[in-house]
């Protein structure tokens, strides 16, 4: 495998024809077949809804449908991993997915200790629940030791997961379809919670690699963090062809877009720093309403050469010292500009602040903060409202 082919099997491609983000090769969930609009799983204990508006979202490795729990009535989201049995490799990667997202949903959830990096830490973090800040797992498929496995009924690979309300993605859609953007105050706010939310992760221990709207998801007023099967811990290396990897290259930071264009035995070490990048992404598309930031210049490499652009818009990143923000941002509040280049679009990713150093800029000062009608978010970890 080539890097390129790496690049095309890997990244979320964007479609200027349709308008959103697509995951490349996306096919139809090839292991369940619908019996009217529900059907049982996992032994009858939850029953998934297949119809067409049961379905949350799919990707390359997965299908996200609402469910119920049959014991509790609970209304849950059941991600189903897409079969690959033609492929062994990339059956075990999506193996090797899903147990590393089990493992990671259990481990966030466990309460704070603090890391050894002190960047990695403020004391804004002694206070924050876990719970308010990433997705509650409720059960998986397992075999028969308890182990994450494919369920012993269909082999497939479930998660059965708390329902969110809507995503990041969602809501600026919303905001854009009524010709109503946010406020400088709601604005403000989702940038302190996405911040909070990616350095709480970080001082678990964790890079997420994939940070972007649709991942960042409101549960009951609560921003928290989803897609976590990509996760790995911090200091890891990183192989170029790790295919239970996946990312975004409109969110991807210098030095990871230089490490895609690296010969087959390149490695990276897994830092923060890459997820820092992402969010300084994320937080300039509350004002450009879900038009990512570095979106035109993707789109100008695809319409010249649509394979070859490719990798030619992630040497364009690689070479990136800071991102000229859109005027936009700037028009709509100096100091939201300020706060994005010079705390987290930083090209050297030694000069970037890690997000619990971020947690202290002016722009996020608390005398600053306030609650807003109209935000998605109703409640913050690290105080209740």
């Amino acid at each position: 495998m080539d890097a390129f082919s790496y690049i095309l099997n890997n990244l979320t491609l964007w479609q200027p024809e349709v308008g959103h983000f697509l995951e490349a090769e996306e096919t139809k969930l090839d292991t369940i077949a619908a019996q009217g609009q529900w059907k049982d799983v996992m032994g009858g204990r939850y029953r998934m809804d297949m119809s067409d508006d049961g379905k949350l979202g799919e990707g390359s490795f997965c299908i996200v449908r609402k469910g119920l729990d049959t014991e509790t009535g609970e209304a849950v989201a059941i991600k189903v991993y897409k079969s690959s049995k033609s492929r062994s490799r990339s059956r075990d990667a999506l193996l090797k997915k899903f147990k590393r997202s089990v493992d990671v949903l259990r481990k966030l959830q466990v309460p704070f200790e603090r890391p050894a990096d002190t960047k990695l830490w403020t004391s804004q973090l002694e206070c924050v629940k876990p719970a308010k800040l990433f997705m509650r797992l409720i059960d998986y498929s397992k075999d028969s030791d308890g182990e994450p496995s494919e369920d012993s009924t269909d082999s497939c690979l479930y998660l059965i997961t708390e329902l969110a309300q809507q995503s990041l993605r969602d809501f600026l859609a919303y905001k854009r379809k009524g010709d109503a953007p946010p406020s400088k105050e709601t604005v403000r706010n989702i940038a302190k919670s996405i911040v909070l939310v990616m350095a709480s992760l970080h001082a678990k221990g964790f890079v997420h690699l994939d940070v972007k709207p649709e991942n960042l998801m409101v549960f009951d007023g609560c921003l928290k963090l989803i897609d976590v099967d990509g996760c790995v811990e911090i200091g890891s290396r990183i192989r170029l062809f790790d295919s239970s990897i996946s990312f975004s290259p409109v969110y991807c930071a210098p030095e990871w877009a230089g490490f895609l264009l690296e010969d087959s035995d390149a490695c990276i070490i897994a830092s923060p720093g890459l997820d820092v990048w992402s969010v300084g992404c994320t937080i300039c598309e509350l004002v450009t309403l879900g038009d990512a930031l570095l979106k035109p210049d993707y789109v100008k490499f695809i319409r010249k050469d649509r394979h070859a652009g490719r990798l030619r818009f992630m040497e364009y990143v690689k070479t990136l010292e800071t991102v000229p923000l859109p005027r936009s941002i700037q028009n709509f509040d100096p100091e939201l500009a300020e706060f994005v280049a010079g705390w987290l679009l930083v090209g050297d990713k030694t000069a970037r602040h890690s997000c619990a150093e971020t947690l202290n800029a002016p722009y996020l000062a608390t005398d600053k903060l306030q609650w807003t009608k109209s935000g998605p978010i109703k409640v913050r970890a690290d105080e209740d409202v």
